[in-house]
C-alpha cells in the first residue's frame, strides 16, 4: 500500500509489503514520484488519466512493477477515492502481486494447447487411410494451435551416419527444415539432440529452454531464426523394427508442463496404434475395432484431463470442492431416467464436470466470501459461464460441452445469464444440469451458510418448475429422491 499525494504524484507513506515488492526501504519510497516505479510511469503520464490538471487513477489496472533488482512482477493495482488527512488530500494505492496466478494461468494454458492438439490428432487417427496421411494430419492438427510453431515426424535410417529423414511436417516454420541435419548417432553432435535421444532411448525428451540447453547448441541459431524456444521429442514405434520420432516445437519456454506431457504420452501411444492398424488394411474388422478402441481411449484421456483441470480450480475454493462431480452424478441420474443413451450421458457428465470452470477468473476472496457479494463482485461472478465457454470452446469434444457449460444458468423465462435464452433456445442437457446444480448447491455447505435439508431444495425446484426450470427435469429429479430412493452423492 502507498499513500500518494495526487497533485505531486509522490509517495507520502508505504507499508512493509511495499518495501518487499519494490526492493526500496520506506525511507527511500517516501518522497519518490510514483511514476518512478516503472513501468507505471507511462500510465501516470498519460493525459487521459488526468482530470482538470490533476492525475486521476483507474479503479483497477493490470500491469507489471519493476523491482529494484530489475525483475518484472505482474500486479493488479487499484486506487481509492481522494480523501483528506489533516487538511492534505491523499489517494491510497494498493498493489497486489499476481505471480502465482500468472503461473497457474500458464499451467492451464499449456494444458489447453495440448488438449486442442490432441483433439485434432484424434480426428486424424480416425480418418486417415495411410501412414503418411496419418502422420501429416497429426502434425497439422498440432500446429493449428499458434503456440506450436512446428511439428514434424522423422524416421530413423540404418545408413552411414544414422540420419533422421523427415516424412511429415506442418506449421509456420515448416520450410526451415530444408537442409537441417539430424541423426540418431550418439557419436555425432547432431545425434544428441531431442530427436536423436528420443529415438535411441525410446523415451520422451524435453528441452524447456533452448537458450540454456547444451545438447541443443548445434541448432540454437536455427531455433532463434524461427522463434522456437522449447520442444519435445516423442518416440514412435511402428510395425516391425520401424522407429521414428514426433518433435513439437513451441514459441515459448516451458511450454510442456506436466499436464501437457501426459497428453503427448497418450498421443504417442495412439499414433503407434494408428500406424499398426494402417499396416493391416486387409484386416478390416480388426482395423475398425482398433479405431473404436482409440476413440474410447481418447475419451478417457480427455475425461482425465478435464478432471485434472477441475481439481486445479477446486483447490481455490474448498467449500465447492466436489460440487461439479456431485452435480454430474445427479444430472446423469436424471438423464438416465429420461432415457438418454450412454454417449449423450457422457457428454452431459463432461459438461457438468467443468460447468463452473470459468470461476478460475474469479478472485478467491469472492468465491469464499461469507457475506453478500457487492454489485461489482456479483458482476464478476456472473461472467464465469462465458469465461469457461471461451476457454473450452475450441477443444473438439464429441459433444457440445462448451455450450452446455455456457447455458447452465439460463432460465426458461429469459431471466438467466449470460445470454438471456428462453425455452427451446436452451439445450436439454443445460436444463437438466441447471436442476442438478441447484439441488447440489442448496444441500452443500457454503461460506455464507450451512447446507439446507434436501426437502427444502426439492421444494425450491418444484416452485420454479415450468417458470424458470424445465418441468420434466424437475419432475424426474423429485421422483428419484422421493420415490426411487436416490441419495445425494457423497
Amino acid at each position: 500500500m502507498f499513500a500518494v499525494d495526487p497533485a505531486a504524484i509522490c509517495v507520502i507513506d508505504a507499508n512493509p509489503a511495499a518495501e518487499r515488492l519494490t526492493g526500496y526501504s520506506r525511507l527511500e519510497l517516501v518522497g519518490m514520484n510514483i511514476g518512478d516505479l516503472r513501468p507505471l510511469q507511462e500510465f501516470v503520464k498519460d493525459p487521459k488519466h488526468s482530470r482538470e490538471g490533476a492525475p486521476h487513477f483507474a479503479r483497477s489496472h493490470h500491469s507489471t512493477l519493476e523491482h529494484r533488482n530489475g525483475d518484472r512482477v505482474p500486479i493488479v493495482f487499484t486506487s481509492s477515492d481522494r480523501f483528506s488527512v489533516g487538511g492534505r488530500e491523499l489517494v491510497l494505492w494498493v498493489f497486489r502481486e499476481m505471480s502465482d496466478l500468472e503461473r497457474h494461468r500458464h499451467r492451464l494454458a499449456t494444458l489447453q494447447w495440448a488438449l486442442s492438439a490432441y483433439g485434432g490428432a484424434a480426428m486424424a487417427l480416425v480418418q486417415a487411410d495411410s501412414s503418411e496421411g496419418l502422420l501429416q494430419a497429426i502434425c497439422e492438427a498440432i500446429t493449428r494451435e499458434s503456440t506450436y510453431a512446428l511439428a514434424w515426424v522423422g524416421t530413423a535410417e540404418d545408413l552411414p551416419g544414422k540420419p533422421v529423414s523427415f516424412i511429415a511436417a506442418a506449421g509456420r516454420a515448416k520450410e526451415s527444415l530444408e537442409g537441417l541435419r539430424i541423426s540418431w548417432d550418439e557419436e555425432q553432435d547432431t545425434g544428441n539432440g531431442t530427436a536423436g535421444l528420443a529415438i535411441r532411448t525410446g523415451k520422451m525428451h524435453i528441452v524447456d529452454n533452448i537458450e540454456t540447453s547444451e545438447e541443443y547448441s548445434p541448432w540454437r541459431e536455427w531455433a532463434r531464426r524461427i522463434g522456437v524456444q522449447s520442444l519435445i521429442g516423442i518416440p514412435l514405434v511402428g510395425r516391425g523394427d520401424w522407429r521414428g520420432v514426433l518433435v513439437v516445437c513451441a514459441s515459448r519456454v516451458h511450454a510442456f508442463e506436466e499436464g501437457a506431457i501426459e497428453v503427448f504420452e497418450h498421443l504417442a501411444t495412439e499414433i503407434g496404434h494408428g500406424l499398426n492398424s494402417l499396416h493391416q488394411k486387409e484386416l478390416l474388422e480388426a482395423e475398425y475395432q482398433q479405431r473404436m478402441k482409440a476413440q474410447q481411449q481418447l475419451t478417457g484421456a480427455l475425461t482425465a484431463m478435464v478432471s485434472a483441470m477441475v481439481a486445479a480450480v477446486e483447490t481455490r475454493d474448498p467449500y465447492t470442492a466436489g460440487h461439479e462431480n456431485r452435480s454430474a452424478d445427479i444430472a446423469c441420474a436424471i438423464g438416465r431416467e429420461l432415457g438418454w443413451d450412454a454417449d449423450r450421458l457422457m457428454g452431459l457428465r463432461m459438461a457438468a464436470m467443468v460447468h463452473d470452470f470459468g470461476k478460475i477468473s474469479v478472485p478467491t476472496k469472492i468465491l469464499s466470501k461469507p457475506e453478500k457479494l457487492t454489485p461489482e463482485e456479483w458482476a464478476l461472478m456472473v461472467k464465469h459461464p462465458e469465461t469457461g465457454y471461451e476457454i473450452l470452446k475450441d477443444i473438439p469434444f464429441s459433444w457440445p460441452v462448451a455450450d452446455i457449460m455456457r447455458q447452465h444458468h439460463e432460465k426458461l423465462d429469459g431471466s438467466g445469464y449470460p445470454l438471456g435464452l428462453k425455452e427451446d433456445e436452451i439445450l436439454p442437457e443445460a436444463k437438466v444440469l441447471a436442476v442438478a446444480d441447484i439441488v447440489e448447491a442448496m444441500t452443500s455447505d457454503r461460506p455464507y451458510r450451512l447446507g439446507l435439508d434436501l426437502q427444502i431444495a426439492l421444494a425450491e425446484i418444484e416452485r420454479q418448475a415450468g417458470v424458470t426450470l424445465d418441468a420434466e427435469a424437475v419432475g424426474v429429479c423429485v421422483r428419484l429422491f422421493r420415490e426411487k430412493g436416490y441419495k445425494l452423492p457423497e
